[in-house]
């Protein structure tokens, strides 16, 4: 009888002990990945911004500006690995409804990883661009440390450094920061009016960019909880600031945040238990029953042995 408890026990042991792995790397794994019917709507707003009114042609003050941003994956372009995701973003007054500009973007990431994977016509504003790095989202089980960011407007990696752990409406998220400072992105010509120069005709000047971005991450799945953008675009003719096209700080509204935090919440409660809690009682189990039945087994032929 004590053999066959102990047969069992081991048997129940090496179940558990083979369960640990396979709940973490195989049901973990096919659980980790960015679906492929991935659709989402955000709004950030920026209050007291000011941009200039191109068809006004007139810098407009203290205004409050909305970027309503449209991400759908492209369900036919993407594969089990890949997801190929397409991006519209349109910035305006929010009082008088004026678009001030629209951006465009496609490019295809790892599923797993949120990297960069060169395929399937990526672009920028309607323009091939080779994107490289991580793209919308992070890694599932971010990591408390910089990762290379792609950054739209210079069409460059620029790192996004980890700066700390941070709280968002009751969930545990870690704050990344990718700054760019004072980088030329084009040219843009203007009445030297319009640019406060003396003179007739136009003058022509660099177009500015900074930004400091920065994503609260929700580490078990690697989502931004919360964005914000706050940027500035100048034109300098001969070293000297002429005019502001756009300085506004864009943050994700109350309505993003609620979303992002509901679109996450069953990927960060189920995900922690497949990957570490059960297969970590499993190993515990399974060592416990197998050692268990061993020292059953070999004081059971200890008996038989003496009598």
């Amino acid at each position: 009888m004590r053999r066959t408890v102990a047969v069992v026990l081991i048997g129940f042991g090496v179940f558990f002990l083979a369960v640990a792995p396979l709940m973490r790397t195989w049901v973990s794994s096919s659980l980790m990945k960015t679906p492929l019917t991935y659709y989402s709507e955000t709004v950030n707003v920026a209050e007291g911004a000011t941009y200039f009114n191109i068809e006004e042609v007139e810098l407009v003050e203290n205004a409050t500006l909305e970027a309503h941003s449209t991400i759908r994956a492209d369900v036919a372009s993407s594969t089990d690995e890949v997801v190929v995701w397409d991006q519209f973003t349109w910035l305006k007054d929010a009082d008088t409804d004026f678009g001030i500009t629209s951006t465009s973007r496609r490019a295809g990431h790892d599923r797993v990883t949120g990297q960069a994977v060169d395929c399937c016509d990526s672009m920028v504003n309607e323009e091939s661009t080779v994107q490289s790095g991580q793209l919308w989202k992070f890694p599932f089980f971010t990591e408390q440390r910089d990762y290379d960011f792609f950054e739209t407007t210079v069409k460059e990696i620029v790192p996004m450094e980890f700066k700390g752990v941070e709280d968002v409406e009751g969930v545990e998220a870690y704050r990344f920061e990718q700054v760019v400072d004072g980088e030329v992105v084009g040219e843009r010509t203007l009445p030297r009016s319009v640019a406060g120069l003396e003179g007739d005709g136009d003058v022509t000047g660099d177009e500015v960019f900074s930004i400091t971005r920065t994503y609260w991450i929700e580490p078990t799945t690697g989502s931004p909880l919360k964005v914000s953008e706050d940027q500035n675009r100048v034109v300098v003719v001969d070293g000297e600031e002429v005019l502001t096209i756009l300085d506004a700080e864009l943050v994700f509204d109350d309505t993003s945040v609620q979303n992002a935090l509901a679109n996450s919440e069953q990927g960060r409660t189920v995900l922690p238990l497949i990957h570490t809690t059960i297969p970590l009682a499993a190993l515990i189990i399974g060592a416990g029953f197998t050692a268990i039945g061993v020292i059953l087994f070999l004081t059971g032929r200890s008996r038989d042995h003496h009598n």
